[in-house]
């Protein structure tokens, strides 16, 4: 039998629930159309006194559906027959501040009905279909999870490449206007009935791993013919018959073959047939050649998000499928991925003779990182699934306490990720906003391109906390920390470089005064810096430096606080550090080629804004000092230093700019609307303070997930070390 899982006492959610939030945020805030209504109290009064429960069956049966999981992850947590109430409340609240935030999507209807339908689906998930998942569950086998866990992995990313982007609607008007889409007459694509059939092929060998040899076909058949119907209730994902089609035939392959070991290599080759294929239509090759987007991302930042998506999950499926068919094949898995990014970079290159098609690096990329993910989830998989029906239990297995959320910050860093990204991409689009800030994005302020800044937040803590625990570990430690600083600081920079407009770049860094002054020299010397990215280069010389000194200090506060290095090591730290920052200092004010720095900062300034930085980065290192320490010590910080960076900034910034007849202050401009509508200094305060504390944060949070990371590194090397002797 199956032992019940154990319940975390004083915590009602888990990381499953953690993922159900993130999916039913992506479903109820779809299509991320923000946009604040004119009045939204008004508009907060009527979805509270709006007293109709039945709204249509199609919404409500939806609303119903979405929260069943979520009461089955409530009720999955505790001993059979436990009831948890907290989770169930939890889950009406996450329901309402979802409802909360429709009011600022204007293609959806904001109503209170909504929060009581979810609070249905909450208790028959909870209280009516939870026992009969424990008995089936028990009933299970107990490692059946563990064994067949990448198989799983890959069952459902084909489950998501056909079923984006994850949007059921009930709406019988839909249902018909895609049944008429579906028999329809259609131009026929070779590329989709490839993909279609390779897929299947890829899929029948993955279930004939996960299910008996007489459920296989089945099994197949039941997912197929659900995942045909299921396309009919998706928004943005009509099918047709041409697909159906190439669905059939790719079923009556896998059973004509058989067995396992036959489908493998006829699903390998039809996979990298089928990959070939989607990437070089519509096959009218030009002598002409195209550009080259070397910007990673950077073609799903515009466009049909619906389409963007379904694309990058089509690509990480095909790669993924590829690797497990190769790893059947006895292959050697990293030989294969190589291959198959490097094909993906060929395709690629191929596209820049395609007119139709815009060759872009963001393919190759995505290939390598779903191998990387793959070879991962490998590692932990066992080959073969287990036989035995139970496990022996250790004998005098130490009572491990369970770990706290800081020792596993993972879950907690993704949640900032995503919150983050979605606060702000709903922040930017209010009213009053400064300017700068609407316009500092790619794509007008894509979501993508905002989760590519908040990574790179994140990344401000997590880069010196990764350098100052890979440089203690080296000799000599201080120069090593010096140099991973700066390659933090260029991981830095290409993050922001690939979310923010080349413009609000510019005004950060300056522009390319070196390399004009070089290139427009007469001599040898000019004419080979004309072949190279000599621009590029300084950008990123003028934003390290701008980032080694918050960096410096952070990890140099990291080393007092965390690591507790002593006086002398930390003094060498401190001097290495030192003709670098006055490097930095040089670049930023003394050679700056960018108004905003020579006209906001006050003279003398600087100084107080070194000083900024250090208050700010003692503080992000005090809140991401282990758990175990008192809390009340971070909190008087953080309240002391929010007045404290205040007066900083108001010494380092000069108070009387004039611009374009305008004059204001330097903080006007940060915090400000605009030049010309001037905020009062208490609302200037207040957003300073919302600014600061969302940097601590941030800063901790990326902290957390670099020790983290440093754990994982540390335990894994252990492991191959063991393992060689």
């Amino acid at each position: 039998m199956l032992s019940a899982p154990k319940s975390v006492d004083g915590c009602p959610l888990d990381r499953w629930h953690l993922l159900l939030a993130v999916l039913i945020a992506y479903g109820t805030l779809y299509p991320f159309d923000f946009t604040l209504p004119p009045q939204p109290a008004q508009a907060l009064y009527d979805m509270l006194t709006r007293a109709h429960l039945w709204t249509s069956r199609g919404d409500v049966l939806g609303n119903l559906a979405l929260f069943v999981p979520w009461g089955l992850a409530s009720a999955m947590r505790g001993a059979p027959g436990r009831k948890n109430y907290l989770a169930l409340a939890l889950g009406l609240a996450f329901a309402a501040i979802m409802q909360v935030m429709q009011i600022a999507v204007p293609s959806r209807d904001a109503t209170l009905a909504d929060v009581f339908w979810n609070g249905v689906g909450i208790c028959v998930g909870q209280f009516a279909l939870a026992p009969f998942v424990q008995r089936l569950r028990a009933a299970a086998y107990p490692d059946f999870l563990h064994d067949n866990a990448l198989a799983l992995a890959l069952a459902a990313l084909w489950l998501a490449t056909q079923t984006a982007p994850f949007i059921p609607s009930l709406d019988l008007a839909l249902i018909r206007a895609h049944g008429r889409i579906f028999l329809s007459p259609a131009e026929w694509s070779l590329a989709a009935f490839a993909t279609n059939c390779a897929g299947v092929l890829a899929l029948g060998h993955i279930v004939s791993r996960l299910a008996p040899a007489r459920m296989a076909l089945p099994a197949l058949a039941i997912a197929l013919a659900g995942v045909l119907c299921g396309r009919l209730i998706i928004v943005d994902n009509t099918p047709h018959w041409h697909d159906a089609l190439g669905l059939a035939v790719g079923y009556a392959l896998v059973a004509v073959l058989g067995e396992k070991q036959r489908i493998a290599p006829v699903a390998f080759a039809a996979m990298l047939l089928a990959m070939t294929l989607a990437e070089l239509r519509p096959y009218q090759f030009s002598s002409q050649a195209s550009g080259f987007g070397w910007i990673p991302f950077a073609g799903y930042l515009s466009g049909n998000m619906a389409l963007n998506l379904r694309e990058l999950l089509e690509i990480s499926w095909q790669c993924a499928a590829l690797l497990w068919l190769a790893h059947a094949l006895n292959a050697r898995v990293q030989g294969i991925a190589i291959f198959i990014v490097s094909w993906s970079l060929l395709l690629e290159i191929a596209q820049i003779w395609l007119p139709a098609r815009s060759a872009d690096l963001t393919p190759p990329l995505t290939c390598a990182l779903a191998a990387l993910a793959f070879m991962r989830l490998a590692r932990r998989t066992p080959s073969q699934p287990k036989t035995e029906t139970a496990s022996i239990p250790a004998r005098n297995a130490p009572d491990c306490p369970a770990p706290t959320a800081w020792q596993h910050p993972l879950p907690w860093a993704l949640a900032g990720w995503l919150g983050a990204t979605a606060l702000l991409t709903w922040l930017i689009r209010l009213p009053g906003v400064p300017y700068n800030l609407r316009e500092l994005f790619v794509g007008g302020g894509h979501p993508a391109a905002i989760a590519l800044f908040v990574l790179a937040l994140l990344w401000l803590g997590a880069g010196p906390r990764l350098a100052l625990d890979r440089a203690l570990k080296m000799r000599p430690a201080a120069p090593m920390l010096a140099a991973l600083a700066c390659v933090a600081g260029i991981v830095t920079f290409w993050l922001l470089s690939s979310s923010v407009t080349y413009e609000s770049f510019l005004d950060v860094t300056g522009s390319a005064d070196w390399t004009r002054a070089l290139t427009e020299t007469d001599g040898r010397g000019g004419g080979i810096l004309r072949h190279l990215p000599m621009t590029r280069l300084e950008r990123a010389i003028r934003f390290l430096a701008l980032y080694l000194p918050p960096a410096a200090l952070l990890a140099l506060s990291l080393a007092v606080l965390e690591f507790r290095v002593r006086a002398r090591a930390l003094a060498f730290m401190a001097l290495t550090f030192l003709p670098l920052l006055w490097l930095c200092k040089a670049i930023t004010f003394d050679w700056a080629s960018t108004d905003n720095l020579i006209e906001l900062v006050a003279p003398h300034g600087g100084i107080f804004l070194y000083l900024l930085l250090g208050v700010a980065t003692a503080n992000v290192a005090l809140m991401a000092t282990p758990a175990n320490r008192r809390y009340w010590p971070r909190l008087a910080f953080t309240l002391a230093a929010l007045p404290v960076s205040w007066w900083l900034l108001t010494l380092g910034l000069d108070q009387s700019v004039e611009k374009y007849g305008h004059v204001f202050s330097g903080q006007q401009f940060l915090l400000g609307p605009d030049r010309s509508a001037a905020l009062a200094t208490s609302v200037l305060q207040a957003r300073w303070a919302a600014l600061y504390l969302t940097l601590v944060l941030s800063g901790a949070l990326g902290v957390a997930a670099g020790r983290w990371l440093c754990v994982r590194m540390d335990d894994k090397n252990g492991r191959q070390i063991s393992d060689r002797s």
